[in-house]
């Protein structure tokens, strides 16, 4: 039961809190509703990625790794991935921001020994309750300022 355990309040709000300056800057952006799908499944995926199995990650680790040509194939989209980041580096910094604090909230879930997927829905609900908050601020705001 969720009743029973003490939730991680301060990583869930820091949690809340970047996903809301991505949803304030989404918004800001003023694109159509489609590119709030993006971060919307990113989120889930997050979520999703933090609480599943880590057996999983080291085999798929360790699978690549098997060959020459796969470990090439590796090497070369590490490469590309290294210029991508370093060319949009404050879009990355901010997925790297919301990644950390997800990441704190999900050690803090597991230490207050939540199930994993009691762990997925609470940092699937806080995320896109944040993301949503913060573009709702954002357009509030916004209109009332006739920016």
């Amino acid at each position: 039961m969720l009743t029973s355990k003490k939730l991680p309040w301060v990583s869930l709000t820091l949690l809340l809190v970047t996903y809301n300056i991505l949803g304030w800057l989404l918004s800001a952006v003023h694109g159509p509703w489609v590119i709030w799908i993006v971060p919307g499944v990113g989120a889930l995926l997050i979520a999703g990625a933090l609480t599943s199995a880590l057996p999983v990650v080291t085999d798929l680790i360790a699978f690549t790794l098997k060959s020459d040509a796969r470990a090439f194939l590796v090497v070369s989209v590490a490469a590309f991935l290294s210029v991508f980041i370093i060319c949009w580096l404050p879009t990355f910094a901010n997925v790297l921001i919301v990644m950390s604090a997800e990441s704190l909230a999900r050690l803090d879930l597991q230490t207050a020994r939540f199930t994993q997927w009691q762990s997925f829905w609470i940092l699937s609900m806080v995320s896109l309750a944040g993301l949503g908050l913060g573009g709702a601020a954002h357009r509030l705001i916004s209109a009332h300022t006739l920016i």
